[in-house]
């Protein structure tokens, strides 16, 4: 065994990260996961992030794990190497806008023809339908319209999470919805579509916490502060730290950890419901008495008094913790002498099926071209038709632009 989906075989259409990110973790367990990609108008990621040779970090993070296969899909021939390949797999992803399935002949009435036990996840920003479905979506985008920017506010100025969450939370919830309808078909043996939209995903992710006071119905109910309204970094003498003390023993660990015990018996702070309602005072005298501690002894006090805290790394900072070296969560992938990178292990361990410690290292584009339609019965000559040997050349691209300004171009095309 290769992971727990050795011998799932998925047809990867997704760009940039959403739908990469998700077949890459299905690639990681087991699964055969083949991208791809036009030869003219690849991966806009192959061109984010820091490049070397022809391809950029973020897709050589986003797309480990896979073979490539180098396709035009509105050329002559391509539909029948598309279908061909469906009755040969288990699951087809794409992210494509409403509509644009319908255009290639690859909607669920279309590819469940060749093969009733398909899967097919189809990732969208706004939904199928309704009055943004058309638009053109980024990760900014769903933080906007699902209220994560209105979180992040300074002031009265909205701020956007600094990272790509809501493609990451899409992928993983990607991931997660094709395992459980390949759990639904080994007791129904059929296939099924998926339809999932970025904004849903958002709005899952967000409502436990931060949309709490709009849960309940009536009015026999007060609103309170959120939860993350007590998660600000703890400014140290020489640093900062996170702590969180929810509960009425963390409460007393942290005055105990500070020498402010006097807090125990202040009315305002007796219970959790009562810091709750005035956290800002209790925020303002807690953030000054933490400024007369280094942010080592800091964290050593309240791990003496079991209150949770971590020092707050810089990313120079992250692959050197302790902790991360204990659990060996980076690992180096290699595949030849010029071509090595490292990336964190796939997450989840399994004692039964374990995935691999040497991930398959991201794909050239049409790297696997002439294998994997050999796989699928085509022969040398029909590959030779079928498969266009005009590919991009990310080095002519970049001879005549940067690559800031070929990331913008793209993305306003």
């Amino acid at each position: 065994m290769n992971g727990p989906l050795d011998g799932i075989k998925v047809i990867d259409l997704s760009t940039i990260v959403s739908g990469p990110l998700a077949g890459s973790l299905m690639g990681d367990q087991g699964a055969d996961v083949v991208k791809i990609e036009s030869p003219t108008r690849p991966d806009n990621a192959r061109f984010m992030g820091p490049i070397r040779g022809e391809n950029g970090a973020l897709f050589a993070a986003a797309n480990r794990s896979k073979r490539s296969l180098a396709l035009d899909l509105k050329k002559e021939g391509a539909k029948d190497i598309i279908y061909k390949l469906i009755e040969n797999s288990d699951v087809i992803m794409d992210n494509f806008r409403p509509g644009i399935l319908k255009k290639l002949g690859l909607e669920y009435t279309d590819v469940k023809k060749y093969n009733s036990k398909i899967i097919q996840l189809s990732i969208t920003g706004y939904g199928v339908d309704g009055p943004y479905s058309k638009r053109r979506v980024y990760d900014p985008l769903i933080q906007a319209t699902a209220g994560i920017a209105n979180t992040q506010s300074i002031g009265d100025a909205p701020k956007f999470v600094k990272t790509l969450m809501c493609d990451k939370i899409t992928s993983l919830t990607a991931a997660q919805s094709v395992t459980a309808a390949l759990y639904a078909r080994e007791k129904t043996n059929e296939g099924q579509k998926i339809n999932l939209s970025m904004l849903d995903t958002a709005m899952y992710f967000m409502w436990s916490d931060n949309m709490y006071n709009f849960t309940w119905l009536g009015d026999d109910w007060e609103p309170i502060p959120n939860i993350a309204d007590f998660y600000e970094p703890v400014k140290t003498k020489d640093g900062y730290i996170a702590l969180v003390a929810i509960n009425d023993a963390e409460f007393a660990g942290v005055c105990k950890a500070i020498e402010r015990e006097d807090l125990l018996t202040d009315e305002r702070f007796s219970t959790m419901q009562n810091r709750m309602m005035n956290v800002i005072e209790m925020q303002k005298i807690l953030l000054h008495s933490y400024t007369l501690f280094t942010s080592e002894d800091l964290v050593n006090r309240m791990d003496e008094n079991d209150v949770p805290s971590a020092i707050i790394n810089k990313l120079n900072d992250v692959i050197d913790d302790p902790q991360v070296k204990n659990n060996q969560s980076i690992i180096s992938i290699s595949k030849d002498k010029n071509n090595s990178m490292q990336s964190p292990k796939s997450p989840a361990n399994y004692s039964l099926t374990p995935c691999s410690d040497d991930p398959k290292f991201m794909p050239d584009l049409g790297e696997h071209s002439k294998e994997v339609l050999l796989e699928n019965g085509f022969s040398e000559a029909e590959i030779s038709k079928l498969v266009s040997k005009e590919t991009v050349s990310y080095t002519h691209l970049r001879a005549h632009e940067t690559v800031l300004d070929l990331v913008c171009r793209l993305l306003l095309e």
